[in-house]
């Protein structure tokens, strides 16, 4: 048997881990065989405890790992890892599909179990009554929410037209106290056969002053069509998101040791 010389060619079986008998004393050769199998062990994930959670940057399972995406996994197969899965309780199917995916469940009841569904979600420390994330139990669900908060509202301006179709007012003279007439006599002549006079010749103008008499003036009320148009600000609040609330962020799969 060659000697061992590679991480990978450790075996967990001490027997499987040269060298040969013959090439060291029986002591050595065990205690060499023993000591890579304790390597082997370590290299396999044998130092991490059955059901803690890492993220690999791998679509593949690493050894003594699997995938939590929610599988129906062997009792027997399985059996350190359904061992944890019970001491920390098993959902029925049901239970386990109504948002409490990162639980185990009983499966079939007899020969599986169910694992966690991690796909897709962001894990969260549990609050322990520390106040930020109140009223939270082990592996419960958690929908995606915004903190309560307030939008500013931009109004660019607008304006208000007048329309005016234009108007006009009427106007009356009533002049009061002593003002000048102007007149021109005419000067008669003799008398026809008919007993009509004659108008021999127009006299000169004469300006006669004459008081205790006016003129009313007023001007007439008409109305202005003044109107005023109405305009619309064309402000509104849109809505703005997707689907799903997250930060930036890169995506690993989840996985367990077994």
């Amino acid at each position: 048997m060659p000697v061992i010389t590679t991480l990978a060619a450790c075996n967990t079986n001490p027997a499987l881990n040269g060298p040969l008998g013959t090439d060291l004393p029986s002591t050595l050769d065990d205690a060499v065989r023993y000591a890579l199998s304790f390597i082997a062990q370590l290299r396999d994930g044998a130092g991490v405890q059955t059901g803690a959670v890492f993220m690999f940057p791998t679509a593949t399972a690493p050894l003594g790992y699997v995938k939590l995406n929610g599988a129906l996994l062997s009792r027997t197969t399985y059996a350190t890892l359904f061992a944890f899965a019970s001491s920390t309780g098993l959902l029925s199917e049901a239970d386990w599909g109504n948002n409490q995916q990162a639980r185990f469940s009983v499966g079939d009841g007899a020969t599986t179990f169910r694992i966690p569904d991690l796909r897709g979600v962001f894990m969260r420390g549990l609050d322990e009554a520390r106040g930020l994330d109140s009223g939270r139990a082990i592996g419960s669900f958690q929908d995606h929410a915004n903190v309560s908060h307030t939008h500013g509202i931009s109004d660019p301006g607008h304006a208000h037209t007048v329309s005016d179709p234009g108007h006009i007012h009427s106007a009356s003279a009533d002049v009061q106290g002593v003002h000048a007439h102007t007149y021109q006599a005419a000067i008669m002549g003799p008398f026809t056969a008919g007993g009509a006079a004659q108008v021999a010749q127009a006299g000169a103008a004469a300006t006669s002053l004459d008081g205790g008499h006016g003129h009313n003036i007023s001007i007439g009320i008409n109305g202005t069509s003044i109107a005023i148009v109405g305009a619309f600000t064309g402000i509104s609040a849109a809505a703005q998101g997707g689907v799903d609330g997250h930060p930036r962020n890169y995506a690993y799969p989840f996985f367990m040791k077994f």
